[in-house]
């Protein structure tokens, strides 16, 4: 019996907008940048496809939709075929996106990169933007250095080798090519969970598979405790960052 991920956990339960400040965050961040149906797009990490078939139903560019979880997979061509859609849904992974190089205006990385050998998914990101395309990447970031303990204690759950602080994510995107790296929006943990009162934009969205492993409510809780012990010490960023010429 293989061991079970918190991506598996994701997947099984179909969570769509599980980033820090979910799909209304995500409208915020790209109705900034300029679209349109010739655009582009590369929605890398997909997972169930909420904001590719956002990005297909507002802006009508070209979408490409990228995930390495066959369940995720499954659950966004389904979103896509029930929503009409014309996206494409190709499974790989972000360290060898199976792309060529300059295939794309925008993309967009939501929760994603955190969980890679972080310098190559930066470097492909990179290669698969045309000079001058823009790569908006959500992404864990620590409010100070963590521990070598804090480090453990966060990768027995996520399986992350490292939590960069944004100084080291803005350092790493330079080094991966990127110039004219900002952050667009950001914040503790603590900050970015809702209220009493919240809207249903920046609730998750679910979709849970009928058959649960017992195992992923372990997951589920480990989540649940790391996000309210850590709620301060690590935070989120929307870094925007454009490929130079």
């Amino acid at each position: 019996m293989r061991d079970l991920t918190y991506h598996d956990f994701l997947a099984t339960f179909g969570i769509g907008g599980a980033h820090p400040g979910g799909i209304a965050l995500t409208r915020e961040v790209v109705a900034k940048e300029v679209l349109t149906r010739k655009s582009r797009v590369l929605d890398a990490g997909c997972g169930t496809g909420q904001t590719a078939a956002y990005l297909a139903k507002v802006f009508g560019c070209q979408v490409t939709a990228l995930d390495l979880h066959p369940l995720m997979l499954e659950k966004a061509g389904r979103r896509f075929q029930r929503e009409h859609l014309h996206v494409q849904l190709v499974r790989g992974d972000v360290h060898e996106l199976p792309f060529a190089s300059g295939s794309f205006d925008l993309v967009l990385v939501e929760s994603v990169t955190i969980f890679t050998t972080i310098n190559k998914a930066l470097g492909e990101y990179a290669r698969v933007l045309k000079p001058g395309g823009v790569l908006l990447d959500l992404e864990m970031t620590a409010e100070r250095p963590l521990s070598a303990r804090e480090l453990e204690e966060l990768r027995s759950v996520y399986n992350t080798r490292q939590v960069p602080t944004e100084a080291e994510w803005t350092g790493r995107l330079q080094g991966a090519g990127f110039a004219d790296v900002s952050v667009l929006h950001g914040g503790t943990v603590a900050s970015a969970i809702p209220g009493q009162e919240v809207s249903e934009q920046e609730l998750p969205e679910f979709d849970p598979s009928q058959q649960v492993d017992p195992r992923l409510y372990e997951i589920w809780r480990g989540h649940q405790e790391l996000t309210e012990r850590y709620s301060r010490r690590l935070g989120y960023r929307v870094y925007r960052a454009v490929h130079q010429r």
